[in-house]
């Protein structure tokens, strides 16, 4: 069963496209291969701009491979989505992939594998946007993976 957080889902999945982790900071394990389910309902909580950084809204997530299922904000438009995470207060992207968003029971949906075994725990920015458009932005605090 999948972990309900904040969030999206979505139809198509998304392939990363890039990786560019630096230095590995977390042990990697046969469970941080194994894809930890998340739930996003972004419908109460995207934000545009490259500041907010709202502790109220952030998002626990494991460092490991996660499959996370996206609910994105009401009005979102169907089609390509790009996704990054970045350390909060930096402007690299440090992990990227995108996805197809799909209109699912009247929610826009999103699905997209990505893979942060290799991330420091710590505070980290998780941006989305649709193609040609602002980036929206949820804070998350990665963890520790712990068995």
């Amino acid at each position: 069963m999948p972990t309900l957080v904040a969030g999206v889902t979505a139809t198509n999945p998304a392939v990363i496209t890039s990786d560019r982790g630096g230095r590995q900071d977390v042990t990697s394990t046969t469970a941080d291969r194994k894809r930890f389910e998340m739930i996003f309902d972004l419908t109460r909580s995207a934000t545009r701009g490259e500041t907010h950084t709202n502790d109220s809204q952030m998002v626990r997530v494991p460092a490991r491979l996660l499959a996370c299922r996206m609910t994105l904000p009401f009005g979102s438009a169907e089609g390509l989505y790009y996704i990054q995470v970045q350390r909060a207060g930096q402007s690299e992207a440090l992990k990227t992939a995108q996805g197809t968003a799909a209109i699912n029971n009247g929610d826009v949906r999103l699905d997209v594998e990505l893979d942060l075994s290799s991330m420091a725990a710590g505070r980290y920015l998780l941006s989305y946007r649709h193609a040609g458009e602002s980036w929206h932005l949820v804070p998350i605090l990665i963890t520790a993976q712990t068995n």
